[in-house]
Protein backbone atom coordinates (compact mmCIF):
# COMPACT_ATOMS: atom_id res chain seq x y z
CA UNK A 1 0.00 0.00 0.00
CA UNK A 2 3.15 2.56 0.63
CA UNK A 3 3.81 2.25 -2.78
CA UNK A 4 0.91 3.40 -3.81
CA UNK A 5 0.87 6.16 -1.67
CA UNK A 6 4.80 7.57 -2.03
CA UNK A 7 5.75 9.94 -4.46
CA UNK A 8 8.25 9.01 -6.87
CA UNK A 9 9.75 11.18 -9.37
CA UNK A 10 8.60 9.76 -13.23
CA UNK A 11 11.55 10.69 -15.43
CA UNK A 12 9.78 13.32 -18.39
CA UNK A 13 10.96 11.07 -21.06
CA UNK A 14 9.03 11.88 -24.47
CA UNK A 15 5.94 12.17 -24.06
CA UNK A 16 5.68 11.58 -20.09
CA UNK A 17 3.67 14.61 -19.11
CA UNK A 18 1.37 14.92 -22.01
CA UNK A 19 0.04 11.65 -20.72
CA UNK A 20 -0.06 12.73 -17.78
CA UNK A 21 -1.80 15.86 -18.43
CA UNK A 22 -4.24 13.29 -20.62
CA UNK A 23 -5.08 11.02 -17.82
CA UNK A 24 -6.53 14.12 -15.91
CA UNK A 25 -8.66 15.91 -18.44
CA UNK A 26 -10.23 12.42 -19.21
CA UNK A 27 -11.01 12.06 -15.49
CA UNK A 28 -12.71 15.72 -15.77
CA UNK A 29 -14.96 14.69 -18.80
CA UNK A 30 -15.32 11.90 -16.77
CA UNK A 31 -16.46 13.69 -13.43
CA UNK A 32 -18.12 16.23 -15.92
CA UNK A 33 -20.51 13.65 -17.40
CA UNK A 34 -21.30 12.63 -13.44
CA UNK A 35 -22.13 15.79 -12.91
CA UNK A 36 -24.77 16.56 -15.82
CA UNK A 37 -26.31 12.77 -15.48
CA UNK A 38 -26.91 13.65 -12.17
CA UNK A 39 -28.30 17.59 -13.15
CA UNK A 40 -30.61 15.65 -15.40
CA UNK A 41 -31.62 12.80 -12.53
CA UNK A 42 -32.29 16.00 -10.46
CA UNK A 43 -34.28 17.73 -12.65
CA UNK A 44 -36.24 14.45 -13.89
CA UNK A 45 -37.43 13.92 -10.08
CA UNK A 46 -38.09 17.34 -9.23
CA UNK A 47 -39.62 17.81 -12.89
CA UNK A 48 -37.95 21.37 -13.41
CA UNK A 49 -37.62 22.33 -16.78
CA UNK A 50 -34.86 24.54 -18.19
CA UNK A 51 -36.55 25.98 -21.12
CA UNK A 52 -40.26 26.66 -20.01
CA UNK A 53 -42.75 24.55 -22.40
CA UNK A 54 -44.83 27.73 -24.35
CA UNK A 55 -48.01 25.64 -24.23
CA UNK A 56 -50.16 24.75 -20.89
CA UNK A 57 -49.89 20.86 -21.42
CA UNK A 58 -47.46 19.48 -19.19
CA UNK A 59 -44.91 17.59 -20.67
CA UNK A 60 -43.13 15.70 -17.39
CA UNK A 61 -42.59 12.00 -16.96
CA UNK A 62 -44.87 10.03 -15.18
CA UNK A 63 -44.31 9.37 -11.60
CA UNK A 64 -42.64 5.90 -11.89
CA UNK A 65 -40.98 6.27 -15.42
CA UNK A 66 -39.42 9.48 -13.46
CA UNK A 67 -38.20 7.99 -10.90
CA UNK A 68 -37.13 5.13 -12.62
CA UNK A 69 -35.42 7.17 -15.25
CA UNK A 70 -33.70 9.43 -12.73
CA UNK A 71 -32.44 6.39 -11.04
CA UNK A 72 -30.86 4.84 -14.04
CA UNK A 73 -29.19 8.04 -14.87
CA UNK A 74 -28.09 8.39 -10.92
CA UNK A 75 -26.52 5.14 -11.19
CA UNK A 76 -24.70 6.13 -14.63
CA UNK A 77 -23.20 8.63 -13.03
CA UNK A 78 -21.65 6.88 -10.37
CA UNK A 79 -20.63 4.32 -13.28
CA UNK A 80 -19.27 7.46 -14.97
CA UNK A 81 -16.95 8.73 -11.70
CA UNK A 82 -15.98 4.51 -11.19
CA UNK A 83 -14.72 4.03 -14.69
CA UNK A 84 -12.87 7.66 -14.57
CA UNK A 85 -11.04 7.03 -11.57
CA UNK A 86 -9.89 3.61 -12.58
CA UNK A 87 -8.65 4.82 -15.95
CA UNK A 88 -7.09 7.54 -14.30
CA UNK A 89 -5.43 5.06 -11.95
CA UNK A 90 -4.53 2.33 -14.37
CA UNK A 91 -2.66 4.60 -16.80
CA UNK A 92 -0.85 6.23 -14.50
CA UNK A 93 0.64 3.18 -12.98
CA UNK A 94 1.45 2.79 -16.66
CA UNK A 95 3.28 5.50 -16.38
CA UNK A 96 5.32 4.98 -13.59
CA UNK A 97 6.05 1.53 -14.49
CA UNK A 98 7.10 3.04 -18.30
CA UNK A 99 4.36 0.93 -19.76
CA UNK A 100 2.63 2.00 -23.11
CA UNK A 101 -0.83 2.27 -22.34
CA UNK A 102 -2.51 3.30 -25.48
CA UNK A 103 -5.38 0.63 -25.70
CA UNK A 104 -8.10 1.55 -23.23
CA UNK A 105 -9.02 -0.91 -20.58
CA UNK A 106 -12.01 -3.16 -21.39
CA UNK A 107 -13.61 -2.65 -18.06
CA UNK A 108 -13.63 1.03 -18.66
CA UNK A 109 -15.23 0.64 -22.44
CA UNK A 110 -17.74 -1.62 -20.78
CA UNK A 111 -18.53 1.19 -18.26
CA UNK A 112 -18.70 3.85 -20.52
CA UNK A 113 -20.79 1.78 -22.68
CA UNK A 114 -23.39 1.21 -20.02
CA UNK A 115 -23.59 5.05 -19.63
CA UNK A 116 -23.86 5.41 -23.08
CA UNK A 117 -26.88 3.48 -23.36
CA UNK A 118 -28.77 5.07 -20.04
CA UNK A 119 -28.16 8.26 -21.85
CA UNK A 120 -29.66 7.08 -25.53
CA UNK A 121 -32.37 5.32 -23.03
CA UNK A 122 -33.13 8.37 -22.18
CA UNK A 123 -33.35 10.21 -24.79
CA UNK A 124 -36.31 7.68 -26.40
CA UNK A 125 -38.51 7.63 -23.23
CA UNK A 126 -38.34 11.36 -23.22
CA UNK A 127 -39.65 11.10 -26.74
CA UNK A 128 -42.30 8.72 -26.21
CA UNK A 129 -43.23 10.47 -23.31
CA UNK A 130 -44.03 13.93 -24.86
Amino acid sequence: MDSLISSQMVENAGSTARDFCMLERNLLSHLKLALLLSLLSSSVLLRARLVPDPSDKPSELSGATGIAVASLQFVAALAAIVAGVYEYYSGYQDIRRMHAFLVAVKSHLALISVVAAVVFLTCIIVLAER
